[in-house]
């Protein structure tokens, strides 16, 4: 039992709160990556069988993340322009069955196990990535490229949908609403709401004389541009069921401190301001991705505490770097 647990925890990331709180509403917490079905499914839906194959596999998770005092999932619901539930908008994931209708719905089955555990489950939704070369043009006609270019960019190999088209805000908030209007989640988790990580080549200097503004600096624009759409996501879900948690996972560090450069940051990389988001009231809580080491976690965890809200701060912690293979981290 240890070592399939240990397995499992290498490849889940871990989230704890990083404020002291009770037992009863301390978030434990995992991510469950379906992409590329890192954690699950195993194989994608074939025949018959292979249904109730995935569905014991992820009942299997969820006991063992029950047994250890997990409370909260963070199940990757959409990926890159793919989905795990029935959606209008875009096509079921390849790695779940192959584009198909898989015989289940995947994201209202893991509900349901959840609650059964007393587990809550957050939809986690990849945002502007939406597929490589090979992948787009695997899915076909029913890529998000192939039916939108105008809204698509690209970017060494990989497609983004771009942030600072209003028709890009729209599309997200449509994908947003389907979940939580359809589906008993108990929050919305956001993913890459950001731009590339290689944003200074991002080729959206025709977007910016069509949508920017003379008085602001296209670094200020595409800020704007994630914080407004945020914003409507926000309050669309606040609009339908109140009482939906709305969350994302940002970089683990929102910029460099003194001593500390941090060319991977919110602020400095990637046009990302989460402390605004919490400070403003447009998020419930934020999960920075702090997959450091010592000197490179604490300073940066202590400027998340120290600057946002009580209690709305979860340390995502890379708890896979333990594994021989991704890092041999000690405990």
């Amino acid at each position: 039992m240890k070592k399939r647990l240990l397995i499992l925890l290498s490849v889940c990331f871990i989230c704890v709160s990083i404020f002291p709180s009770s037992p009863k509403y301390e978030m434990r917490a995992v991510w469950i990556t379906t992409n590329w079905g890192l954690d699950w499914p195993s194989r994608p839906v074939k025949v018959l069988s292979d249904r109730y194959i995935q569905q014991k596999e992820l009942c299997y998770i969820l006991d063992e993340l029950q047994s250890v005092g997990i409370n909260t999932v963070f199940f990757q619901a959409r990926i890159r322009g793919e989905v795990f539930y029935s959606s209008r908008y875009e096509p079921w994931a390849a790695v779940l069955s192959h584009g198909r209708e898989p015989g289940y719905d995947p994201l209202a089955f893991v509900i349901e196990e959840c609650h059964k555990r007393a587990i809550e489950c957050h939809a986690w939704l990849v945002t502007f990535p939406v597929g490589s070369n090979r992948q787009v043009k695997k899915q076909g006609r029913s890529s998000v490229v192939a039916r939108h270019r105008s809204w698509c960019k690209q970017l060494s190999g990989e497609w983004f949908l771009d942030p600072g088209n209003p028709a890009v805000k729209d599309y997200l908030r449509a994908l947003v609403g389907e979940v939580v209007s359809r589906y008993d989640v108990d929050g919305i988790h956001l993913d890459y709401v950001r731009y590339p990580d290689n944003a200074m080549k991002f080729p959206d200097s025709d977007s910016f004389r069509k949508w920017g503004s003379r008085s602001k600096s296209l670094f200020r624009w595409r800020e704007d541009n994630i914080t407004g759409i945020v914003t409507a996501i926000y309050e669309d879900v606040k609009r339908l069921k109140p009482w939906v948690k709305v969350s994302s996972s940002p970089l683990g560090r929102y910029a460099s401190l003194e001593g500390f450069p941090a060319e991977w940051s919110c602020m400095e990389a990637v046009s990302q301001n989460p402390k605004d988001w919490l400070q403003s009231g447009r998020h419930d809580f934020i999960v920075p991705m702090m997959y450091f080491r010592e000197e490179n976690y604490y300073p940066f965890l202590y400027d998340w505490a120290n600057s946002c809200p009580p209690e709305k701060v979860i340390s995502g912690l890379g708890v896979y770097r333990l594994d021989k293979s991704e890092g041999n981290w000690p405990f």
